[in-house]
């Protein structure tokens, strides 16, 4: 079969709620979704004004909290689980050790020095190896540091707030969006030279790189009559491939594609339905191709309201979904096994992910 996307789609359904839910106060009132994340030791962290609340998923208890000088807009652990990167109010990036939960490192963006505006950090992704790191702000513009938070490179792109960022599988590429537009940039990682870019006439709702590919981008999307949209995007040749999801009347607020299986999850959300009670107007999507579903929850349920972010946990059998009804919900997505599958190819990031090592972060290419 010619698939879009890799995938190893599972052959029984899995999808179903964990039975965890835990409050996200505010969280309704947050401009930028990213305000959750789990990290390798499997630890979630929840962003909530200017605090971050730690959870255990082994213990199933709150264990820790921290505190950033100013309201947090989005949170993102590095790739080894040792920092936390929050992007806040004021242009400020603070770097977070995470077993003590405090601050060890800042800075700015260069928005008020170069563009005299005072912005907020809105999105921040790391490289694979965690050797640099990037951020994007309110004010359009990006920004690639080291791990120690020194500035390699800084580009306004935009007037629009940054909604959304990704650092390629290969360390090549920094895929970008923004709020309320139909722009997807690439720039070069971490020169951040401008490389390539899509403008469509729909609504860029969602970025995410599948996880067994150098560059193969995943972007989600949204038409003007509520048509929802996925296009893959081939970086190095620069190939789009789209296609139709769904039926009309569905909006796309969130996609990632699985490490375990490249199964591509979707959550989708019918305004429609909103007003409905008991809740009918979310559902979440498993597909292994663009017309076939392999596993989904909500279609004939209730209660589940619409999902702004989900992570998945570090040995992809677990689901987070953050909700606009400020709840943290945990799935089973996989079956939990003591030897993980081997399935994420690695083979064309192996060099990349190399020299960033070698070099820090600095190499430019």
């Amino acid at each position: 079969m010619n698939r879009l996307w890799p995938c190893i789609p599972r052959k029984k359904t899995y999808l179903s709620s964990a039975d965890s839910i835990l409050d996200l106060p505010t969280y309704s009132y947050a401009i930028y979704p990213e305000l959750l994340d789990w990290s390798n030791d499997n630890m979630l962290v929840a962003a909530l004004g200017s605090s971050y609340h730690k959870w255990s998923w082994r213990s199933q208890s709150l264990i820790g909290h921290g505190f950033a000088e100013y309201e947090i807009q989005c949170c993102k652990f590095d790739p080894r689980g040792e920092l936390l990167a929050l992007g806040t109010y004021m242009k400020t990036l603070e770097i977070h050790n995470n077993s003590k939960s405090k601050k060890i490192m800042s800075n700015t963006c260069k928005c008020l020095e170069i563009d005299n505006m005072n912005c907020s950090i809105t999105a921040v992704d790391w490289s694979p190896t965690g050797n640099s790191f990037a951020a994007g702000c309110s004010g359009g513009a990006v920004t690639s540091f080291t791990r120690a938070a020194k500035l390699i490179s800084w580009r306004h792109l935009v007037r629009e707030a940054i909604l959304l960022i990704r650092v390629s599988p290969n360390a090549r590429y920094l895929a970008v969006t923004a709020m309320n537009t139909a722009l997807v940039l690439l720039l070069s990682w971490p020169s951040l030279e401008m490389y390539s870019s899509i403008d469509s006439d729909w609504s860029i709702r969602a970025i995410c790189w599948h996880p067994w590919r150098s560059a193969l981008l995943g972007v989600g999307a949204v038409t003007d009559d509520l048509q929802a949209r996925i296009a893959l995007w081939n970086a190095p040749t620069r190939e789009v491939r789209d296609t139709s999801i769904g039926p009309k009347g569905y909006r796309l607020d969130s996609m990632l594609f699985s490490h375990r299986t490249g199964e591509l999850v979707l959550s989708m959300w019918h305004s429609d339905r909103a007003t409905l009670h008991p809740k009918t107007c979310s559902q979440l999507v498993v597909l292994s191709d663009p017309d076939t579903m392999v596993d989904q929850w909500g279609e004939g349920r209730s209660g589940l309201d619409r999902v702004r972010t989900m992570i998945f946990s570090p040995d992809g059998t677990k689901l987070a979904t953050a909700t606009t009804d400020e709840d943290l919900i945990i799935w089973n997505f996989l079956p939990e096994d003591n030897k993980m599958k081997k399935t994420k190819c690695r083979s064309f990031s192996a060099l990349p992910e190399c020299l960033d090592n070698a070099m820090l972060g600095y190499s430019l290419r």
